[in-house]
């Protein structure tokens, strides 16, 4: 199963705001992609991937992050939102926290939010 975090944010970030966040999520990564290039992975020296990171959504339905993400977070989420999906495995802690970083720097940039807002 995969572990997911999601930052929301109000614009839609560029190449630099996506570098910065996976240079967050560790410089020594090395990337790959996957799905014709709408997925970005995240790999530890051998390959393996740990983090993938999806293309931005931009969700523009009224209440659609109240109905997905909870009304708690629907309600500081107003108006369209990019959203940013990181991936990781759930039974690997540190790829968990390697998503987070990549989530919260990404966010922290565009002043958006991230869910769930820590690891587990």
């Amino acid at each position: 199963m995969t572990y997911d975090v999601i930052a929301l944010v109000p614009e839609i970030p560029d190449p630099r705001d996506i570098v910065a966040g996976m240079v967050a999520a560790g410089e020594q990564l090395r990337v790959a992609e996957t799905a014709n290039g709408a997925v970005i992975q995240l790999c530890d020296d051998t390959g393996r991937p740990l983090v993938s990171l999806e293309t931005p959504v931009h969700v523009r339905v009224p209440d659609e992050i109240s109905r997905l993400l909870g009304p708690e977070l629907g309600a500081r989420v107003t108006g369209p939102v990019w959203w940013l999906e990181a991936r990781a495995p759930s039974d690997q802690p540190a790829a968990v926290a390697l998503a987070h970083r990549y989530a919260h720097e990404i966010a922290r940039r565009l002043n958006g939010h991230v869910w769930p807002p820590e690891a587990p």
